[in-house]
Order: structure tokens, then C-alpha cells, then sequence
């Protein structure tokens, strides 16, 4: 019986070096490809208390005006954007990601519309939505 060879497959698609990766991306993205805007996951914690909801998202390089805040049958939006560098980097590592960032939370009947509001300090975006006062929790006394 003979012995079968066996061969890694994945060599077949990958470039022979890694710096020839930009010119597969190119034929496919088309010039600029690699270096372009390229979407970005943005981290999102949500929570109540008492008397709130609460929904805080990680935008570090992101400004005021790059933030959208909608709310719509009982969806709130939150869109952000973060630009790429306007001058083209000649770079060996680029993990930071640019573009256009929509993230969606669906809301409960009890809260209030009108008391939306939200905050940008340090990179976190904190937005606060009250509940309406008949939704809150009410103490009774004895």
C-alpha cells in the first residue's frame, strides 16, 4: 500500500507571503480595499433600576456630532460613526476600525418618550430612559 501525502489545502488560497494579501483583497474590494473604512462591532451594556433604563456603549473616538439617537415604535437607535484618518498610513498593525456603527434596542410600553436623554464623556456613550411613574415600583406604607 502506498502512503498518501498529505498536503495542506489552505496553502492553495492564502498568498505565498502575507504582504501579497493586499493584492488578493484588491482584486475583489478593488484599489484601497484593505486600507478603506471597514466596519466595527461596538460593545453595549443595558440595564434598569428602579426608576430607568439604562444603555451604555463603548465610542472612544467618537464625537458628538458622529452620534444619532432616534427612538420609534418603541425602538430606540443609536448610530455612531467613527472616520478613518483623512492622510493614508504606511503601517504594520492596524486593529482600530472606522465606519458606520447602528445599534438597536427594543424598549418596554412603561417607559417615557419625552425622558430620553443621554450623555458622551470619555469614550462611553450613557443614554437614560425613564420609566413612566406608574411603571416605577411604589412603596406602601404600613
Amino acid at each position: 500500500m502506498s502512503q498518501a501525502t498529505s498536503r495542506n489545502r489552505m496553502r492553495d488560497f492564502l498568498p505565498a507571503q502575507w504582504g501579497d494579501l493586499e493584492g488578493v483583497v484588491e482584486q475583489f474590494l478593488g484599489p484601497g480595499g484593505f486600507r478603506g473604512v471597514q466596519a466595527y462591532y461596538v460593545p453595549a451594556s443595558v440595564w434598569e433600576d428602579s426608576d430607568s433604563y439604562h444603555v451604555e456603549l463603548d465610542v472612544p473616538g467618537v464625537g458628538r456630532e458622529q452620534v444619532e439617537l432616534t427612538f420609534e415604535k418603541g425602538i430606540l437607535v443609536v448610530t455612531t460613526e467613527r472616520s478613518a484618518p483623512e492622510e493614508p498610513r504606511q503601517g504594520l498593525v492596524d486593529e482600530r476600525r472606522y465606519g458606520k456603527v447602528t445599534r438597536t434596542v427594543s424598549m418596554p410600553e412603561s417607559i417615557d418618550p419625552e425622558s430620553i436623554s443621554a450623555q458622551l464623556s470619555d469614550g462611553v456613550l450613557h443614554v437614560i430612559v425613564a420609566k413612566k411613574p406608574e411603571a416605577q415600583p411604589k412603596r406602601i406604607e404600613v
